[in-house]
């Protein structure tokens, strides 16, 4: 598939005259499948420039994909917007491809934004077994030499882990008026130029990014409206997700673990308060018996007053919804992950060995959770 980017052509007073329309006769000559604008059609997004630029776009043979850049944003501008070109997202899909154009922009704002609702939508659209176009106006990554290199999306780290996670993934930008592209794991980012607006920050000419595009493969081209076109390369687009994505997940994720047994009077509770004694901040330890007694034991009264837990009874455990890990004290109890083989204590000195067995099992499960092992004996 070949797609033609276009964007901030800045129609009203900035735009250089005759560059569009140039552009035009060139990108009905490449005949791609698809030409997508990723935004900033007009100056203040004022009526006058939205009509100026639908004017001219009509003369683009191929179909096309339209999203606002923040000047569009201006004044209202958004229902000009959806009254020349519809909808600020849009969904498409062709063959082995799905284009996702979001809208980045805020009322009379120039930061971008994606937001959580529409985050879950491009997760949603997105397909594991297509290359999946992501089309924005703002950027998700710093661009060198623009003068604003950190002016990237509010929410830049979660657009760039959903990308990540996907199968494949192209990210197409405009707003700096810089072309640019990167590799960033699994997923190319590409930032056009400005095809119509006189400020090129240093660029030889007013530009525009033509793309080939195949499963396995992406091949970048920038063309110069006036001085013709050069390429950028070609690049692998498909590979594994990264694994430390998943570590990274892993480790942030909060834990909850329950020590769970009959009576919940005795070991399960000091095994409760030693975890969360000496356990990392994002873990908790509950404990809880199947049928509960009415009172802690006193045996485990006096190590739980030396650990500092005070006011303890023992509790039922109604579900077990939401818990990580859950570890046995009874073996006829099936709902743990792992049976721990601790007798009751029968006297003091039975009890402080107790507490010696679970802080060293404790330590133990507590770097195997951490290490994301499961088979904790």
């Amino acid at each position: 598939m070949r797609i033609v980017q276009i964007s901030d052509i800045h129609f009203g007073r900035e735009n250089v005259k005759g560059k569009v329309e140039n552009a035009i006769k060139q990108i009905n000559k490449i005949e791609p499948d698809l030409v997508i604008v990723t935004g900033d059609l007009t100056t203040w997004g004022l009526h006058p420039e939205f009509r100026e630029a639908y004017e001219a776009l009509l003369n683009l043979k191929s179909d096309m994909i339209v999203i606002p850049g923040n000047h569009d944003s201006r004044n209202s501008g958004s229902k000009f917007f959806e009254l020349y070109f519809g909808k600020s997202r849009k969904h498409l899909v062709i063959d082995d491809f799905v284009i996702v154009a979001a809208d980045s922009t805020q009322p009379d704002g120039d930061e971008g934004y994606i937001g959580a609702w529409q985050r879950r939508w491009i997760e949603k659209k997105f397909r594991k077994d297509k290359v999946n176009i992501l089309a924005l106006h703002h950027h998700i990554v710093p661009i060198p030499n623009t003068g604003r290199e950190t002016n990237v999306l509010t929410d830049a780290g979660e657009i760039v882990e959903t990308l990540i996670k996907s199968s494949g993934a192209v990210v197409l930008c405009g707003h700096r008026h810089m072309p640019y592209s990167l590799k960033l794991m699994r997923t190319h980012i590409i930032h056009a130029g400005t095809l119509g607006f006189f400020k090129i920050l240093a660029m030889p000419d007013n530009n525009y990014n033509i793309i080939d595009l195949t499963p396995e493969y992406i091949e970048l081209k920038l063309r110069f409206v006036g001085l013709g076109e050069m390429n950028i390369g070609k690049f692998i687009i498909k590979q594994e997700t990264p694994e430390s994505v998943s570590i990274y997940h892993r480790l942030h994720k909060p834990k909850k673990v329950l020590f769970i047994s009959e009576r919940n009077d005795c070991i399960t509770l000091i095994a409760e308060a030693i975890f969360n004694k000496v356990s990392p901040k994002n873990m908790l330890a509950l404990s809880g018996g199947v049928n509960p007694s009415d009172n802690v034991d006193i045996k485990a009264l006096e190590i739980l007053r030396q650990m500092g837990v005070k006011n303890r009874k023992p509790r039922k455990i109604e579900t077990f919804e939401g818990l990580y890990y859950i570890i046995s004290f009874n073996p006829e109890i099936n709902s743990g992950n792992v049976f721990w083989d601790i007798p009751e204590p029968r006297d003091t000195y039975e009890c402080k060995n107790v507490v010696r067995i679970l802080h060293r099992k404790i330590h133990s499960l507590v770097s195997e959770i951490i290490k994301g092992n499961y088979n904790i004996s």
